[in-house]
Formats: C-alpha cells, sequence, structure tokens
C-alpha cells in the first residue's frame, strides 16, 4: 500500500471511529448531509428553470420569425389566443387577410375548432357532460355555472356553443370581472390556477373573434 492509499484509509478510520463513538460528530454529519440534499435540489431547481427558461425564449424567438415572415399566423394566434390578443401586429396582419373570403372561411373555421376545444368542468364544453365530475356545476360562483347559463341561453336560441354572440354578454362580463392568470414556476397547476387559465383562453378567444368581425 502506498503512501496515499494508507493515509486514506487512515482518514477512513478515523472517521468511522467518530461516527461510532462520538454522538456530536454522528449530529453534525446528519445536519451536514441535510443542508448538502437541500442544495442540491436548489441547484437542480435552478437548472430545471433555466432550460425552462431558455425553450421558452428560443419557441418565442421563433414565433416572432414566423409573424415577422407572414407565416402560420392563424395558427399562431388560436394555439396561444392570450399572447396573440395583446399582439396588435399579429391581430392586425390576421385582420387584413381576413379581407380574403378563403382566408376569412379558413380563421372562421378554425377558431370554432379551438373554442370547441377549450373544456372545463361539467358545462365549459361543448356538450354538457355532467358525468365527469361528483358534483355539476364544480362550484356555484365560477366559470362552470358562467358556462351552463350561456347553454341555457344558447338552448333558448337554438344555437349551438361555437356560435351565439348574443349570448356573450354575460359570459364575457364574468370573465372580464377575473383576474389574469399568472404562470408559476410550479409543474403544477392549482384548481385556481387552471380556472383563470381557461377563463383567459375564453376571453381572449371571443375578443379575437370581436376584432375579426
Amino acid at each position: 500500500m502506498d503512501a496515499i492509499n494508507l493515509l486514506n484509509a487512515i482518514g477512513y478510520l478515523l472517521y468511522f471511529a467518530a461516527y461510532l463513538f462520538n454522538p456530536a460528530f454522528r449530529e453534525e454529519e446528519r445536519i451536514r448531509n441535510i443542508e448538502k440534499k437541500k442544495n442540491e435540489e436548489i441547484s437542480l431547481k435552478i437548472e430545471k428553470k433555466k432550460r425552462k427558461e431558455e425553450i421558452k425564449r428560443k419557441f418565442h424567438e421563433a414565433r416572432l420569425m414566423k409573424i415577422s415572415k407572414n407565416e402560420d399566423l392563424i395558427d399562431i394566434c388560436l394555439s396561444d389566443p392570450v399572447f396573440c390578443v395583446e399582439n396588435n401586429i399579429l391581430i392586425n396582419q390576421i385582420h387584413l387577410e381576413t379581407r380574403e373570403k378563403k382566408y376569412k372561411e379558413n380563421f372562421e373555421s378554425e377558431w370554432k375548432k379551438h373554442f370547441i376545444k377549450l373544456n372545463y368542468g361539467c358545462y365549459c364544453r361543448e356538450k354538457p357532460d355532467l358525468t365527469i365530475y361528483q358534483f355539476c356545476p364544480i362550484d356555484n360562483n365560477s366559470l362552470d355555472i358562467a358556462c351552463k347559463y350561456r347553454h341555457i341561453c344558447l338552448q333558448s336560441k337554438n344555437l349551438n356553443w361555437a356560435e351565439g354572440k348574443e349570448c356573450n354578454l354575460d359570459f364575457s362580463s364574468y370573465l372580464n370581472s377575473l383576474p389574469n392568470y399568472i404562470e408559476s414556476d410550479s409543474d403544477f397547476m392549482t384548481n385556481e390556477d387552471i380556472l383563470y387559465f381557461s377563463a383567459g383562453k375564453y376571453k381572449a378567444l371571443l375578443n379575437i373573434n370581436n376584432k375579426m368581425n
């Protein structure tokens, strides 16, 4: 055994001796390991956040590049209506394009698909489904009950879920009363997050449709 290995072996023996026979040392080691684990978790969270921000940055840059080239405007807009309704350049470009009948028909068709695809609770969907939750609406002062009243209005006028501007007044008033969804660093969304996220999308889609007509 060379000198370095000998010193390492002695070091290990001294460590284990201290660990076995010195309670204060064991407690220090326990605390040190807890702190080490916490620091590792913090480092992982920071690294994960950096990767997430980098992906979002690249996605946003690619999206802006497409807008500047007049590419995939409808898809960009309706896939992220909250972004779209706040982007005057994108809105104006689509508004100009929809002067052509073919482009306008395409926009209206895609808008309906995205509006129908957005679901929340029992009633915020093309056809209410009272079987997916134990109680419907899922609460008595929320988006789900606003959707219930919109369905009642639509049925009285023999209209479907993606139609009926005359049934949007109370619905829009409720949506406008809610705070905007703010994305957090968490990988999980609370029930309140889902409510505000869904309401924000409905509000944006309705606003976009109004701007195009």
